[in-house]
This record gives C-alpha cells, sequence and structure tokens, in this order.
C-alpha cells in the first residue's frame, strides 16, 4: 500500500519530477497507530527546525499535523508514515527565506516494532553530511548497507576519521554494560527513537549518559542494540569482530521503558 499526498492533494507531475531530480530537503519517519504517534512533538520539531536551516522558512508544526492527519483520514488503520519538506519551485542555490515549501505526506503499509534476529555489522568510514539533519542525500548510507551486505553483514555501523563510532545507516547504536545505557556522542542524526528511549529508560530509573566509543570500547558492553522507528531496540550479535552476549533482562528493561512512552493522537 502506498499513498501520497503534497500540500494536500494527489501529486502533480511537476511536484514529483521536483522531488526526482532536486535532492535538496529533509524528512522525517513514524509509525502511526490508531492516529496515534509516538514523540510526535519531537518530530514536528525536527521538521520545524531543519526547515529553518535549510530554506530560512518553515511550513509550521500546525500546518504539518494538519496535512498529516489530512492524509491519514484517506487510509484508515496503521501505517508507516514520511513527511518530507522540500521547495516546490525556484532556484534552490538561492538563499532566500521567500521560496514556496511543500510537504509530501507519504503513507505505506505498518512495520511491527519488533525485534529481528540478532544483526551482524560491520563498520565503515563514513561521515554523513551535515549530520544532525535527517535530509534528503542518503546516497552515501545506501551505499554503504549495499557494501556491508554484499560481505554477508546484516547492517553497517560509521566510523569517523577519527575512529570514533558514529551512528547506523538509518538507527542510532545503543550500548549496555549492565548498569547504564551508553549512546555514542559524536556528529550524528539526534534520532527521536533514541530520545523517547532516554526518557522512557528515566522514567523507569535506568541511567543513560553519551559520550564518545571507539572500536576498542565494544568489548565493555554486555548489549548492543540498533534504535530506530521500525524498532526501539534491535538487537546485535556482533559488530565487526566483537560479539555482544545480550542477556534478556536487558532487552526486558529496554522494552519496559518503550512502553512507558505516551502516544500522542494527530
Amino acid at each position: 500500500m502506498l499513498y501520497v499526498e503534497i500540500n494536500g492533494a494527489a501529486p502533480s507531475i511537476a511536484d514529483l519530477h521536483r522531488v526526482a531530480v532536486v535532492n535538496y530537503g529533509h524528512f522525517t519517519s513514524m509509525q502511526v497507530r490508531e492516529n496515534r504517534v509516538r514523540g510526535l512533538d519531537l518530530h514536528l520539531r525536527r521538521l520545524d527546525d531543519a526547515s529553518k536551516e535549510l530554506f530560512m522558512a518553515t511550513p509550521g508544526a500546525d500546518r504539518i499535523r494538519s496535512l498529516l492527519r489530512r492524509a491519514l483520514d484517506h487510509v484508515p488503520g496503521d501505517v508507516s508514515a514520511r513527511i518530507s519538506v522540500f521547495a516546490r519551485s525556484g532556484d534552490i542555490s538561492v538563499p532566500t527565506p521567500d521560496v514556496d515549501l511543500a510537504v509530501m505526506v507519504s503513507l505505506s503499509d505498518p512495520v511491527p516494532e519488533t525485534r529481528q534476529t540478532p544483526w551482524n555489522v560491520c563498520s565503515i568510514p563514513y561521515l554523513r553530511e551535515s549530520a544532525h539533519l535527517k535530509h534528503a542525500a542518503t546516497m552515501g548510507l545506501i551505499r554503504a548497507r549495499r557494501a556491508a551486505r554484499s560481505q554477508g553483514f546484516d547492517d553497517a555501523v560509521f566510523t569517523g576519521p577519527d575512529g570514533l563510532i558514529l551512528e547506523g545507516s538509518i538507527w542510532n547504536l545503543g550500548l549496555w554494560d549492565g548498569e547504564t545505557v551508553t549512546w555514542p556522542q559524536a556528529p550524528k542524526l539526534p534520532g527521536v527513537t533514541e530520545q523517547l528511549l532516554t526518557m522512557g529508560l528515566h522514567r523507569i530509573g535506568v541511567r543513560t549518559r553519551t559520550r564518545p566509543v571507539v572500536a576498542q570500547d565494544l568489548a565493555h558492553y554486555q548489549a548492543a542494540f540498533a534504535s530506530y522507528s521500525w524498532c526501539p531496540a534491535q538487537p546485535l550479535a556482533s559488530l565487526d569482530d566483537v560479539s555482544f552476549a545480550n542477556p534478556a533482562a536487558a532487552f526486558t528493561m529496554l522494552g519496559k521503558a518503550w512502553d512507558s512512552v505516551p502516544w500522542e493522537t494527530v
């Protein structure tokens, strides 16, 4: 199933051509259940902040929320939603706030937030441009995932030129040492799921921290997981030559933290 609207209407050929050939914009992705989203306010804030940085203008959170609600009215039931913001016309290389911003809402089949068989991942040197943004320039991360899978791995973790572990291809890396969840401190996207899971962990009394992580540190952790909109805590069996025990109690704890995250009505 796929349903797409741009500014609340069926997309025109001109709009689709613009999205296809002008690789300048940003988006956010979320799971919608019964017209509710976990962390909706964080998704809207992400879109607002990125719009201001990339376009010096913003569609506004109220407008985006209204357009998402309108699209959901046409597709009853649970869905995966992606909201993209792009410039509908004009020379995007000219820095001006006088820009015709468009909001594209794409709805597709829902993805269950269930864990898969633990992944084996490898590290690949790659630093996303403007890593703090969830932008449309995704070629590098897709190429990294392809490279990892061509070597028999499930996915890739990016490393910086200084050896820092950054983030997964489309997810954030979480590490558990038996007492504390660690998120790597590095140029990366501050994932909505990472933020929500951190709030949930604090809510149930579990400590978290953000600190630089290098490959030599990995052996000190009992569990590792990928955190993203499809699954808040997908276990990792290994990262390069480091294996993780992944005690069941750790993922029970992560599940409890995630279950404490409230839903917001669209």
